[in-house]
């Protein structure tokens, strides 16, 4: 025997590359020159399986590098708009930054506005002023309205009070627009971007034509019966989870062990029964989560004709969440993929003989990133199912 093909030896022992191989031909034919299909195939499938919270995080990572569109409107501009309604002191600006513009003149004013003013303004605690430096010797002063003017101010010893402005999406008026603002923080440190803006100026005009702390836009109705009909579509009433279960539970045969699993007819019906199973569960628990948090999981169709941009924007909306007040991040998603590999990785459904070694290649963690890259899958056949099923009737259907 040949040292390479010492290296791979019949159900159970890894070869070279950490590939178990099923099939005996790929042994056999291992140092031949014409190597069987599904010897190429069956390890492709294992390290798609195995890194699959590491694949899913770099397909979204990835998307963090897209260069933001040149605004129109700037920091400094709509800071200026806001002060043209007159309810605040004047201010000068000096030098603006991507994330903030600094204030050169009228910072005392603006300090003992907040400082007097409960009803336009809220003070941060100390909680929510650690994402910024110095954070136990600043004050930090929020709008009690969205968009929100947050302003930080610092006072150095024998110098001016410093301070500097910029609008957040969400204010600080309900514990709810401070959560919806938390997701607003994680989005930008997540995907290093910035504010849009242009977004920011229209709903600062908005914002002015309602009542302090109310949102000026409309209610979208979103009542549980709504909620109930998309768990259901995603699970028992639509032809795509069904026909996704069947693919994957079919794509699973190929590097699943027999002792695991079952032979034959056993074999696809438990992976069936796991597929199912972990779809309920990952759905049902998305559901809940989006209820409690408010969140609006109703994937939003790409605008652009460019076929890339469609697919970025699908594979965007897995964690990124499109509002009226800007992106935040899709906090239901998250807490759908890791309970719902917590919850598996457990119980492990359709696994005939379920002990921690034939589950620990992947964890919760690579179950948590197949989980994603499913969320995945399915905004980007929500994104193109008009354009599939346009080209069956033309092309297939001739209709």
């Amino acid at each position: 025997m040949s040292m390479m093909e010492s290296n791979f030896t019949w159900m159970g022992t890894r070869g070279r590359f950490g590939i178990t191989y099923r099939n005996p031909a790929c042994l056999s034919n291992f140092v031949q020159p014409v190597i069987p299909v599904s010897c190429i195939i069956e390890p492709l499938l294992v390290a798609c399986m195995r890194y699959s919270a590491a694949i899913s995080l770099a397909l979204l990572a990835s998307l963090a590098g897209m260069a933001q569109e040149l605004d129109q409107h700037t920091i400094k501009s709509n800071v200026e708009y806001r002060l043209s309604q007159g309810d605040l002191p004047k201010l000068t600006f000096g030098i603006e930054k991507p994330k903030n513009v600094e204030v050169t003149d009228g910072s005392e004013e603006l300090l003992q506005d907040c400082l007097n003013d409960p009803v336009t303004w809220s003070q941060d605690p100390l909680v929510f002023r650690l994402a910024h430096t110095h954070a136990a010797s600043i004050q930090s002063c929020r709008e009690n309205r969205s968009p929100s003017m947050h302003v930080i101010f610092r006072r150095v010893a024998d110098e001016p009070l410093q301070a500097w402005v910029h609008f957040d999406g969400h204010g600080s008026q309900t514990s709810e627009s401070r959560l919806a603002h938390l997701g607003e923080f994680l989005y930008h440190k997540i995907t290093f971007q910035n504010n849009d803006q242009d977004r920011m100026y229209e709903n600062l005009q908005r914002s002015f034509s309602s009542p302090l702390g109310i949102s000026p836009d409309p209610a979208i109705p979103f009542t549980l019966r709504e909620r109930l009909a998309i768990f259901t579509d995603k699970t028992v009433t639509e032809v795509q989870p069904y026909a996704a279960t069947l693919f994957s539970s079919a794509t699973l045969l190929f590097i699943s062990p027999d002792h695991v699993w079952g032979r034959g007819a056993d074999n696809y019906t438990n992976h069936l029964v796991s597929s199912f199973t972990r779809r309920l569960v990952t759905y049902g628990i998305q559901s809940g989560a989006a209820a409690a948090l408010h969140e609006d999981l109703r994937y939003k169709p790409s605008l652009s004709h460019n076929v890339w941009k469609r697919a970025g924007h699908a594979l965007a909306s897995t964690l990124i969440l499109e509002t009226p007040r800007g992106n935040d991040i899709a906090f239901a998603n998250i807490v759908a993929a890791v309970g719902s590999a917590e919850i598996i990785n457990a119980s492990r459904p359709g696994q005939e003989n379920p002990t921690q070694e034939n589950l620990g290649h992947r964890g919760v963690w690579n179950l948590a990133g197949a989980n994603l890259l499913g969320f995945a899958e399915g905004n980007l056949w929500n994104e193109f199912k008009p354009d599939i099923k346009h080209l069956v009737r033309s092309r297939l259907l001739h209709r």
